[in-house]
């Protein structure tokens, strides 16, 4: 659980370092663009999401439902519903989650640079550069697009493909991970600065 919501939290947030990029602007970058693009002028967001988890060891597909929201500047929430019911909680540099049915709820600190409020800085400026340590490309078919991010690291994902449209809005969100694990999101019922406040953002 930990492990997924954080690599959903590098893929939505572009949790990623970036170096000077070469002068040619390519489709990638300019997909990259369109995506920070859809965050500006958010104040806080909301989602209804559909997570489908494919285990390599097991032949089925674990289905629940939830829901995603954050607000600037450092809050970030993620639950779903039963019968796989957990619950993170990102305060900034602060992360709680809970397993329900494992009865476990811890706290972890995170270093500073992976603040959610550095993190929304960045996605407040136009793109101009390339994310560091990854390979990046993008595909559009007509007003839909796919960003395909490949970490170079040999870290737990091997890959994040984000699904979204010209206008910035998410539609889907794959996380391969090296141990053959596949993890597919899909976001309905997206609504932008609808006025979250503190109460929205608490782990029972």
């Amino acid at each position: 659980m930990k492990k997924q919501i954080l690599a959903v939290l590098l893929a939505l947030l572009l949790l990623l370092p970036l170096h000077t990029a070469c002068a040619v602007q390519n489709q990638a970058l300019e997909g990259l663009e369109i995506l920070r693009r859809g965050f500006v002028g958010v104040g806080d967001f909301t989602a209804e999401i559909v997570q489908q988890k494919e285990l390599s060891l097991m032949r089925q597909k674990l289905v629940s439902r939830g829901v995603v929201r954050f607000k600037k500047p450092g809050l970030f929430y993620m639950e779903l519903y039963p019968p796989y019911a957990s619950g993170l909680l990102l305060q900034d540099n602060l992360l709680s989650y809970v397993l329900t049915d494992e009865g476990v709820r811890e706290k972890v600190v995170l270093p500073p640079e992976e603040s959610l409020g550095r993190w929304f800085a960045y996605l407040e400026r136009p793109v101009t550069a390339f994310p560091e340590g990854v390979e990046l490309s993008a595909e559009r078919q007509g007003e839909s697009w796919t960003l395909h991010i490949v970490p170079r690291s040999k870290g737990g994902v091997r890959a994040f493909h984000i699904y979204f449209m010209a206008d910035g809005r998410l539609q889907r969100l794959i996380i391969e991970e090296r141990n053959g694990d596949r993890t597919t999101l899909k976001f309905s019922r997206v609504r932008k600065n609808v006025g979250l406040t503190a109460r929205d953002f608490t782990l029972d």
